[in-house]
C-alpha cells in the first residue's frame, strides 16, 4: 500500500478551483471545492471538508496569493491537468497566467506526533500521510482519495487595484471535469521589493549531499547549475541570508612554503546567490563545531604538510588553532574588503554555546574581532541564561522561541541599544507555541514572521533547510545526536530534492511562510507612518507567545484589515 500510494503521490499535476455555491459535481464523479490554504487536506477527508463558503480572495500588489482546491472522485483519473483563466477586471486588464504557478500537494509520511504537544494543537493522525511537498502536474487521482491543488498567483506591482474574476478548468484529456470561478480583489497596497526581514534556512550542498540526491559532484558544472537553481528558489521565497560553508569553499594551497587561500569558489558561490537576488547577507559558517550536541568542541583547520595541505580537527585550546585562525581570518577579511562584501558579512562562532563552552566562545570571538574588525558575530543563544561573554562577544543574538518568555525586557533593552535581535525555532518549541512542524496547523507557520514584528525582532533562523533522510518523502524525521534523538516531523527540512531538474521543490509550509514574510513587509511599511495601527494588527494576531489567532477565518479578517490599512497609507502617501 505504501509503495502504491507513493507512486500516486509522485505523479505530477496542475491546478483548480471551485464555485462559491459548494463542491462542484459532474456525472464523471469528480468533486472539487475550495479549502483555505491555511488548512491541510488529508487523503481521508470526505467531500466538502473545510469547504470555503465563497471563492473570494484579497491581495496586495507584489504579493503571492495561495489558493487551494480539494479533489475527490468516485473513480480514478489519470493525467488530470488544469487551465487557469487569467483573472481580469471590468476594463479587461488581466493578471497573466505566467504570474501563477499550479502544483499538486504531495503526501509524505509522518511517523509520530511532536512530543509534549496537546492534541488540540496538532492536526492529522500519526503515523500517517501528511500534505507537504509541492510537485508538478499532471495528477493521477485515485478513486475515493482526496488530493489538493496549490494555485499561487503573484500579483505584479503594476496591477491596477480592482476586482478581478478568473476561473480554473480541470481537465482529463479533452474532457473538462470542472469549471471553477473565483474573484480576486486587488488593493492599492504594494509589498516592498526590498527585504527588511532577514531570513535564513541553513542548507548543505556538500559533495555528499549533491552526489546522493542530485547525482552531481561538488564544483562540477552540474553542481554550479544546482547552486544557481537553489539560489533562485531562495530569492523567490525572500530568503536573503545565505549560509556559506567556509571550509568547503575556500581552497588552501601552499605557495613558496606558505599556506595561502584560493577564494574563487567562495566568490562564485556568493556571486551566484547575489545574481539571483538571494543575498542581503553572507552568513559565514561556524568556526567552533561539535560532532553532536554533547560532544567536545573542535575547530576544523587546514594544516601544511610539506607541499600538501590536510584538514583536521583540533580542540579549541590547541595553540595550532589560534595560529590557523589568525592567518585564515586575516586572509578572509582582506578578501571581503577587496570585494566590497565586508559590510554584508556575518560570522558564526558556535551554535547554541552553553556550559563550559562559553569561555571558548569568547576566545574564538575575540580572534574574529581582532582579525576581522567591524564584522558582526551572530549565533543562536539561550536567552534564559546569557553570560557576560555572550553579551559582549555575540553581536546579533538569536534566542530560541519558547526560551525567552521571561526575558522580553532584556531583549527589548538590547534592541533599544541598537543591536538587532532575531529568533529561531528548531525541534523546539513544542507545546502551545508556534512552529513549522508538519503535524502543526499551517497557521502557526504563517504567524512566524508576525511574531518577528510583534516583538521588534528583525530576523528568523531555522537550522533545517534540506537535511534530508535518504528518502525524504517516506521519512520526515531524522535521528540526531549520535542516533539518540528522533526529530519532530519536518524539522530537518522545508524543501525537497528534485533530482531531475537539479533544484529544490518547495512545500506548503514554505509557501505559507513566504506569505507570512510578505505580511511582515506590509506591517513594517505601515509602521513607518501609522505605528500604532501596525502594532494593533500584530497584537490582534499574536497576544503572547502561546496566545495567538488559531482560526483561519479570524486570521483572514486581520489579513484583510492589514492590506486595507496599508492601502490607505499608500494612497495618502501618494496624494501627499
Amino acid at each position: 500500500m505504501l509503495r502504491w500510494r507513493m507512486g500516486f503521490l509522485t505523479l505530477s499535476m496542475m491546478s483548480l478551483f471551485l464555485s462559491s455555491c459548494g463542491p462542484g459535481v459532474g456525472s464523471h464523479g469528480l468533486k472539487a471545492w475550495y479549502v483555505d490554504s491555511l488548512i491541510k487536506v488529508f487523503p481521508t477527508d470526505p467531500v466538502g471538508t473545510s469547504h470555503l463558503a465563497s471563492a473570494n480572495f484579497i491581495a496586495a500588489r507584489n504579493q503571492h496569493v495561495n489558493i487551494q482546491v480539494a479533489l475527490r472522485s468516485t473513480r480514478p483519473f489519470s493525467a488530470i491537468s488544469v487551465r487557469l483563466e487569467s483573472p481580469k477586471d471590468a476594463s479587461g486588464h488581466a493578471i497573466a497566467s505566467s504570474d501563477a504557478s499550479i502544483r499538486q500537494v504531495g503526501y509524505v509520511v509522518v511517523g509520530s506526533h511532536t512530543p509534549n504537544s496537546p492534541p488540540d494543537e496538532l492536526v492529522g493522525t500519526a503515523p500517517g500521510w501528511y500534505p507537504d511537498v509541492l510537485l508538478p502536474l499532471p495528477l493521477d487521482l485515485e478513486a475515493n482519495s482526496t488530493h489538493s491543488i496549490w494555485v499561487e498567483i503573484h500579483v505584479p506591482s503594476a496591477t491596477p487595484p480592482g476586482v478581478y474574476r478568473g476561473a480554473v478548468d480541470i481537465d482529463a484529456g479533452r474532457e473538462t471535469l470542472a469549471h471553477l470561478p473565483f474573484r480576486l480583489s486587488v488593493d492599492a497596497a504594494t509589498v516592498p521589493e526590498k527585504r527588511s526581514l532577514d531570513v535564513t534556512n541553513w542548507f548543505s550542498l556538500s559533495d555528499q549531499v549533491s552526489q546522493q540526491f542530485f547525482g552531481v559532484a561538488a564544483f562540477s558544472d552540474g553542481w554550479w547549475k544546482l547552486v544557481a537553481n537553489v539560489a533562485r528558489v531562495f530569492a523567490a521565497h525572500r530568503q536573503n541570508v545565505v549560509f556559506t560553508p567556509l571550509m568547503e569553499l575556500i581552497q588552501p594551497k601552499v605557495t613558496r612554503g606558505r599556506l595561502e587561500y584560493d577564494f574563487s569558489n567562495f566568490d562564485r558561490w556568493v556571486e551566484t546567490f547575489q545574481a539571483a537576488g538571494a543575498i542581503g547577507y553572507i552568513e559565514g559558517s561556524h568556526l567552533l563545531t561539535r560532532p553532536y550536541y554533547s560532544a567536545p568542541l573542535v575547530v576544523p583547520i587546514f594544516e601544511r604538510e610539506g607541499s600538501q595541505v590536510i584538514t583536521k580537527t583540533l580542540p579549541p585550546d590547541s595553540p595550532e588553532v589560534s595560529r590557523f585562525l589568525a592567518g585564515f581570518l586575516t586572509a578572509l577579511n582582506r578578501h571581503l574588503e577587496s570585494k566590497g562584501w565586508k559590510s554584508i558579512y556575518f560570522q558564526h562562532v558556535l551554535d547554541e554555546p552553553h556550559g563550559n563552552e562559553i569561555p571558548y566562545y569568547g576566545r574564538i570571538a575575540g580572534l574574529v574581532r581582532r582579525y576581522m574588525p567591524g564584522v558582526e558575530t551572530i549565533d543562536a543563544i539561550d536567552a534564559q541564561q546569557i553570560p557576560e561573554i555572550i553579551r559582549h562577544d555575540c553581536d546579533i543574538w538569536v534566542p530560541q522561541l519558547g526560551r525567552f518568555d521571561n526575558a522580553v525586557d532584556l531583549l527589548e533593552q538590547r534592541i533599544a541599544s541598537g543591536h538587532p535581535v532575531w529568533y529561531y525555532t528548531c525541534l523546539f518549541p513544542q507545546k502551545r507555541y508556534i512552529n513549522r512542524l508538519m503535524d502543526f496547523p499551517l497557521i502557526k507557520t504563517r504567524l512566524l514572521p508576525w511574531l518577528d514584528f510583534r516583538y521588534n525582532f528583525t530576523g528568523f533562523l531555522h537550522w533545517g533547510g534540506n537535511f534530508w533522510t535518504p528518502k525524504p518523502m517516506l521519512d520526515t524525521q531524522p535521528v540526531i545526536n549520535n542516533n539518540r534523538q528522533l526529530l519532530p516531523s519536518g524539522d530537518a527540512f522545508i524543501y525537497y530534492p528534485d533530482r531531475q531538474r537539479l533544484t529544490f521543490d518547495s512545500s506548503i509550509r514554505m509557501e505559507t511562510f513566504l506569505a507570512g514574510i510578505e505580511d511582515y513587509e506590509l506591517l513594517h511599511q505601515l509602521e513607518t507612518e501609522r505605528p500604532a495601527e501596525a502594532k494593533n494588527l500584530a497584537t490582534r494576531a499574536i497576544s503572547s507567545f502561546t496566545d495567538y489567532v488559531r482560526n483561519p477565518a479570524t486570521f483572514r479578517k486581520i489579513e484583510s484589515d492589514l492590506i486595507r490599512a496599508a492601502s490607505k497609507r499608500q494612497i495618502a502617501s501618494t496624494e501627499g
